[in-house]
């Protein structure tokens, strides 16, 4: 029997389109490659600068919450951590303690997670990259730092992470990267490189669009939705709305910030009404702050919120699941005792 070439054609698409259901299907029955399903962990921490414990302001970080965190997160064993800026101190109140110092400051009370052979990933927040030059009132004369400020954080936070991606947009080498880790995507956003307050959206959509894992994972310093901090993505509305729109047509399902000093978790839709998480995990070391619960946004809708406790995020994937927990620190002893306020799963 002769097959015309024109149905000879419909029949190939037909049988393609069959493939194709039946790979998707087969997807989402959980028929993942083997080494996919494997149960592994990640950590995220933000907002570890000094500024609550350390009176003289002399090191820069909150030695002692940060040191129980990187204990803490070395028992864990996870994969990587992500910080999502605030290290240091770095250009305010840092008491004459320059900024190389810090970082190896820093790094010396992380060194639990380093000798753990644990890969950490970090980016700038507005301690490491220099004053509010938009959103907040002038600063005094007083606290206004030298000229040459914001170039010498930039170099100095290089060099203490010369080993982060350097897949960046040309002017934030280093600052702002993606990675792969086994079946994620990973991308860490610097939000102060180019214009306060703002991605570079072209190389966001850029890494989105090639993007083959079935996890994403965005994080910055700043939240996207603002909550306490006058100072955050929606000082530019348009943008701001463009870079969720962009992390929901990816498939991310969660971004993680700090900025504000406490833990909060919101749901928040994109223009398509893809459901989208906010997780600000300010809890670090910094001093945790008071916040009447009112999102400068109506569309976010508040799930959890603690301003009473340090700690950190410990996040869980497995298969097409993601678990996410909050780890607080109850007391700062040595007999340390960690509580999970607050945990939920998606996938």
């Amino acid at each position: 029997m002769t097959i015309h070439p024109r149905r000879q054609s419909l029949y190939v698409v037909l049988l393609l389109a069959l493939f194709s259901l039946l790979v998707v299907s087969c997807i989402h029955s959980g028929a993942l490659p083997a080494e996919d399903q494997k149960s592994w962990k990640f950590a995220v921490i933000s907002d570890t600068q000094g500024d609550n414990k350390d009176a003289d302001y002399k090191t820069c970080i909150n030695d002692e919450v940060l040191g129980i965190i990187a204990e803490d997160i070395a028992k864990e064993k996870p994969d990587l951590v992500l910080v999502a800026g605030d290290l240091v101190n770095g250009w305010f109140r840092n008491g004459g303690t320059d900024y190389d110092t810090q970082y190896a400051n820093w790094k010396k009370a992380m060194l639990p997670v380093y000798q753990a052979g644990i890969k950490v990933y970090p980016i700038r927040g507005n301690h490491d990259s220099g004053p509010e030059r938009l959103a907040l009132p002038p600063l005094p004369a007083h606290l206004e730092p030298p000229p040459d400020t914001v170039h010498r954080l930039k170099e100095t936070f290089r060099k203490h992470f010369a080993d982060n991606p350097q897949n960046g947009p040309t002017e934030e080498k280093g600052l702002t990267y993606s990675f792969v880790h086994k079946n994620a995507f990973f991308i860490g956003l610097d939000q102060f490189a180019g214009n306060q307050h703002k991605v570079h959206q072209a190389w966001l959509d850029g890494q989105l669009e090639s993007n083959r894992h079935p996890h994403l994972f965005v994080y910055g310093h700043e939240p996207v939705f603002g909550a306490n901090h006058k100072d955050n993505l929606g000082y530019f509305p348009k943008e701001r709305d463009a870079f969720w729109n962009a992390i929901g047509r990816g498939g991310g399902k969660l971004y993680f910030c700090g900025h504000d000093h406490f833990y909060n978790r919101a749901l928040i839709p994109d223009d398509a009404g893809r459901l989208i998480r906010q997780i600000i995990a300010g809890t670090g070391g910094g001093v945790l702050k008071e916040w009447p619960g009112r999102y400068q946004d109506e569309r976010a809708q508040g799930e959890y919120h603690n301003g009473k406790r340090q700690g950190y995020v410990l996040v869980t994937v497995e298969g097409f699941s993601v678990t996410v927990r909050w780890k607080a620190l109850t007391q700062q002893t040595s007999g340390d005792v960690w509580q999970i306020p607050d945990t939920f799963s998606s996938e």
